[in-house]
């Protein structure tokens, strides 16, 4: 990458427009000179190379994050608000937690209890789940069967015995777990073969290719967004941040 940088810029001098050109050939100065001045003096001030890397990976960045915040609020409704999906916690909350998740993912599974517990001691928090099957033929099988739990109101049910098995699922599995969480089973084998399914999921790994997601879990808070398990204490402070931002400008309005 340092490289990259200095080869660009001894051609942004060597290709310069002519007028700017004729400043440095006005000395004398020759082509393969310009580039002998200008390596010379790079070689002698490297740090001059250091803040021309670190001001473009700057603006590379703040250009990244302006592009997926624009997203964000191009897909909000989508992300948030779509009835098909199913929500734990309070319905009604202030604040709305999406995750994309699979039922056979190692962090997805690791992250469960974590934010389950903090959404019920917050109480007033929406956890939208938006499953996107993609690591093996039962993660399909599971998203289906989460669905479907919906359909007879089981859903966190169904989704807690799901995420909390160890291992990956395998069909036994799911149907054992159906059954364990009350499940009219003629219903549950209906309403899992629905075809309906398939637009929801469909929908769910279109949204993630929108945002450029590459895996999962994935977290959203607002406008924050975890590209992978959140280790650390990324819910508390983004859950407070909206709400003294909310505060905030409440109280500038009145």
């Amino acid at each position: 990458m340092l490289r990259k940088v200095v080869v660009m810029f001894l051609l942004a001098v060597v290709f310069l427009p002519s007028s700017a050109q004729a400043k440095f050939f006005q000395f004398g100065l020759n082509e393969d000179e310009v580039k002998n001045v200008v390596k010379e003096y790079l070689l002698n001030n490297p740090e001059i190379v250091k803040e021309a890397l670190d001001n473009y990976i700057l603006k590379e960045e703040e250009a990244r994050q302006k592009a997926q915040l624009e997203k964000l609020k191009a897909n909000r409704t989508a992300l948030e608000r779509d009835p098909n999906t199913p929500v734990l916690g309070n319905p009604d909350g202030d604040i709305t937690v999406v995750e994309f998740f699979d039922y056979n993912c190692s962090y997805c599974k690791l992250m469960f209890p974590k934010v389950w517990e903090y959404v019920q001691n917050d109480g007033n928090i929406r956890w939208v789940l938006k499953d996107v099957p993609s690591l093996s033929q039962t993660s399909d099988l599971a998203a289906r069967a989460g669905l479907a739990a919906e359909k007879q109101g089981k859903y966190f049910e169904m989704h807690q015995a799901m995420i909390t098995h160890n291992g990956e699922l395998t069909e036994e599995d799911i149907l054992t777990y159906a059954k364990a969480s009350g499940l009219d089973m003629e219903k549950f084998e209906k309403d899992r073969k629905d075809p309906s399914l398939d637009k929801i999921l469909d929908a769910n790994r279109l949204l993630a290719a929108r945002l450029d997601f590459r895996g999962i879990p994935n977290f959203i808070i607002g406008d924050f967004i975890s590209p992978g398990a959140m280790m650390g204490d990324e819910l508390d402070v983004s859950v407070k941040a909206i709400r003294e931002n909310a505060a905030g400008g409440a109280k500038a309005a009145e």
